[in-house]
């Protein structure tokens, strides 16, 4: 595999990590903005505001948690895909020498 190959490749992976953390980011702003509007409207209820606005802290939380364990992943995936292409090109400049 040529060097300009390889650079290709680790350009696109990290293209793919780019697009798809911008996908996650806009995906949990649109979560989060439409969880909050139920809250809203309950909050105006008196008797309940004070529930309501924890709950929604919770949900907040916990949403918010699961877009991290979501950024972990893709962050983890590139990482996998680094090594797979670092082995690739280690094991190709290996065969390059012995022909």
């Amino acid at each position: 595999m040529t060097e300009l190959r390889v650079q290709q490749i680790r350009g696109a992976k990290d293209l793919i990590q780019d697009a798809v953390a911008a996908g996650i980011t806009a995906t949990e702003q649109v979560h989060q903005a439409i969880g909050c509007k139920p809250y809203a409207l309950l909050a105006k209820i008196d008797v309940i505001a004070g529930p309501v606005q924890a709950v929604e802290r919770i949900q907040r939380t916990i949403t918010g948690g699961v877009y991290r364990v979501i950024r972990i992943g893709n962050r983890l995936a590139g990482a996998i895909a680094t090594q797979l292409i670092d082995r690739l090109d280690a094991n190709d400049d290996r065969t390059n020498k012995h022909e």
